[in-house]
């Protein structure tokens, strides 16, 4: 569910808060930071994502207590990691991008294993949501290579324009598009925008691994 912003006119930092339900029950919170640094001339953004969920019910049991990590350069994810802990499973994994592969380094019960994957063989990952700046003004599907990097693998994703719309967050309206995306692994609508300079989730509402839940904005603030 992570969203990176862009580099033109970025705030040095980006701070949004979330709220995570599965059938009106609260079950967690997201907190992303992002900020905008620059070293040897090169600008780069950095994201945080720290994720806290406890869901036990009759149709949903989960754990997950986790801190995702990357990096952007040139519009390009350029590190990636994700560490902590879900459904009791330790979780220790870090890419990056080099030689034109993107290289998954993960280490589980005392081994390692790598993952690589061209970067020919993908258009975006995850971490930029295409979706916001897509041009669906001939109202016609669009379908991309994404690589998934928490399942550490390219996916054939579709996407579909619902409508343009507004989105409430701390009594404020913001202008967002909704869409619709599916793959293999789950399916999600998002409400979210472009505003030309930065890329911002308000809610995301998805199914997928027998589960569905909600993820909704409850603050977000930009600053130097």
């Amino acid at each position: 569910m992570t969203c990176v912003f862009s580099f033109a006119g970025v705030p040095a930092s980006t701070v949004a808060n979330y709220k995570v339900s599965s059938k009106g029950f609260a079950i967690g919170d997201v907190t992303t930071t992002q900020r905008m640094t620059e070293e040897g001339g090169v600008p780069s953004l950095n994201f945080e994502t720290k994720t806290v969920v406890k869901a036990s019910f009759l149709w949903m049991g989960y754990n997950q207590d986790t801190i995702e990590k990357g990096t952007l350069q040139k519009r390009d994810l350029v590190s990636y990691s994700r560490k902590g802990r879900e459904n009791g499973v330790t979780i220790d994994i870090e890419g990056r991008l080099e030689h034109s592969t993107f290289r998954f380094e993960v280490r589980e019960q005392g081994t390692a294993r790598s993952i690589v994957i061209p970067r020919k063989n993908y258009d975006f990952t995850t971490m930029e949501c295409p979706e916001a700046r897509l041009d669906f003004s001939d109202n016609t599907p669009i379908t991309l290579n994404i690589l998934d990097v928490e399942k550490m693998a390219v996916v054939k994703r579709n996407y579909r324009l619902v409508r343009n719309a507004h989105y409430t967050v701390a009594g404020k309206e913001y202008p967002c598009r909704i869409v619709d995306y599916s793959d293999q692994n789950k399916k999600a609508r998002r409400w979210i925008a472009w505003d030309g300079s930065t890329v911002v989730m308000y809610r995301q509402d998805s199914r997928g691994g027998g589960n569905s839940y909600s993820v909704q904005a409850k603050s977000v603030t930009k600053g130097m």
